[in-house]
């Protein structure tokens, strides 16, 4: 399928011409920087880690202080190395806002904004992005994620995009695919999807030393079975079963229980 015909498909989950508009105007603005030292020499830098389903964030730190937000200059670029280069798979805005209100600015409905608090380094980290950064009362960023350049099968607004697993290794995501299949794929992508889980690991379960070797051990190991399984939809969702059961089996109840909020 064509990228005009993935980004008709994609744009029709919202339907509308505003919708249509908005697309648009990201496209054009943002098409430049399909190549990153273009997007480097605007001024777009990396920042945090490259999540499985969402890429890597450059950020533009001039375009995520405004106060006002345009389609054509979204402060945050996503990019997911696919065929050995990074390449811009979708874009982001974020805005300051009081008591987590979605902002006007966009043509696109309230419920496709997610929120996070803190600044923009700290809510492009492992806890935030896993829905475990502490809410306070106050102003927060509202986030909003448009795939206008990968095909999402949750949609051009969702906020993760679980297409990007299967892309990565060259394999188009099937229909109804689970996100633990995809979740499985990602880790069998490399060994960024191996270190991102064993961070995420880290940083929410706080295991001790005898437990971080142990879960090092089994995030391995189902890393090799993931690659035998790919892209098998039903043998990846085992496998992802599989992983945390053994991470149950490995760790101190107490650990466990703060596990079970990324299970």
């Amino acid at each position: 399928m064509s990228l005009a015909l993935l980004l008709l498909v994609a744009a029709s989950q919202g339907g509308g011409a505003p919708l249509d508009d908005f697309v648009a105007r990201a496209r054009s603005g943002t098409a430049r920087y399909r190549d990153p030292e273009a997007a480097r020499a605007a001024g777009y830098r990396p920042v945090g880690p490259d999540f499985p389903g969402m890429g890597r964030h450059w950020i533009h730190p001039a375009l995520i202080l405004r106060d006002t937000l345009d389609a054509a200059q979204p402060p945050i670029l996503e990019y997911a190395e696919l065929a050995g280069r990074p390449t811009l798979v979708g874009v982001a805005y974020a805005v300051l806002v009081k008591e987590g209100q979605a902002p006007p600015a966009l043509p696109v409905p309230d419920g496709a904004w997610h929120f996070h608090q803190g600044t923009v380094e700290e809510e492009s980290f492992l806890r935030s992005h896993a829905g475990l950064g502490h809410v306070m009362p106050g102003p927060r960023i509202a986030v909003l994620h448009a795939w206008i350049w990968l095909e999402n099968p949750d949609g051009l607004l969702a906020t993760d995009n679980w297409a990007l697993p299967y892309a990565r290794l060259g394999y188009r995501a099937p229909p109804g695919a689970s996100r633990d299949a995809a979740r499985a794929l990602a880790l069998a992508a490399g060994d960024g999807g191996r270190a991102y889980l064993e961070a995420l690991l880290h940083a929410v379960g706080q295991p001790n030393g005898e437990e971080s070797g142990a879960l090092a051990a089994i995030v391995a190991r189902h890393q090799a079975a993931a690659r035998a399984r790919a892209p098998n939809v039903g043998e990846l969702e085992h496998c992802w079963v599989a992983l945390w059961s053994d991470v149950r089996a490995a760790v101190r109840p107490e650990v466990w229980e703060r596990l079970r909020a990324i299970q």
